[in-house]
């Protein structure tokens, strides 16, 4: 499991990793970045936060955190769980489900349909 340096800021970490590895695959692997993405799909109930807005809404197990700022181009955001755009305060992390995660990114890739959690109650 890989560490941020202590002398380096996250942004700055991020930015030398894409320099090197042109990825920032290593920030994923980070102790830092798996303890902040449990704790945002903890807070979630490991919901889908796109299947909730769903008309009608369904219950999806999330197994993924987006970035809104993604971190290749906002590098100092990635571990930042709110972030302002527009002059609103927006969720930078967003738990969401691996077929609405490759929809935000514009990827076909989707896994066969999994039936929800549970219905809409409401």
């Amino acid at each position: 499991m890989y560490r941020i340096p202590h002398a380096m800021s996250v942004g700055q970490w991020i930015r030398q990793l894409i320099a090197k590895e042109d990825t920032a695959r290593n920030f994923y692997r980070s102790r830092e970045w798996r303890t902040l993405r449990a704790e945002v799909l903890r807070t979630a109930h490991y919901e889908c936060a796109d299947c909730l807005r769903k008309s009608p809404a369904v219950y999806s197990r999330a197994d993924t955190v987006h970035h809104e700022h993604h971190v290749r181009t906002h590098p100092d955001d990635a571990l930042s769980r709110t972030v302002i755009e527009g002059g609103k305060l927006i969720d930078n992390l967003v738990p969401l489900c691996f077929d609405c995660h490759e929809a935000r990114h514009g990827r076909g890739k989707h896994r066969p349909h999994k039936a929800p959690l549970t219905p809409e109650r409401y």
